[in-house]
């Protein structure tokens, strides 16, 4: 699955400023997920369906972007949202 993203503000992804994301779900692998799922959970997320979890959506955002995931929760409001409702469809709709 591969969604292309127009965000309003830029983000710095290798070294270079970009307003359009791809975000290539394919890239990702079962451990990317299980290491995204540890880090909220030692983080304190208790919630039972974890991929309705905005913490765990950008974890993963953040791994498909190639950026820090300070850089996903910093992102403007509306740009966090494009980007966690991609992760949430990627978790939740089979293609």
């Amino acid at each position: 699955m591969v969604q292309k993203i127009t965000l309003s503000k830029a983000i710095n992804v290798n070294g270079k400023e970009t307003k359009d994301s791809t975000m290539d779900f394919s890239k990702l692998t079962g451990r990317d997920l299980s290491q995204a799922e540890a880090q909220v959970r030692a983080a304190g997320v208790a919630t039972p369906m974890l991929n309705f979890s905005n913490e765990y959506q950008a974890t993963i955002a953040a791994k498909v972007l190639g950026v820090k995931e300070d850089d996903v929760l910093d992102m403007p409001a509306t740009d966090y949202m494009k980007v966690v409702n991609s992760v949430l469809s990627f978790l939740t709709i089979p293609e």
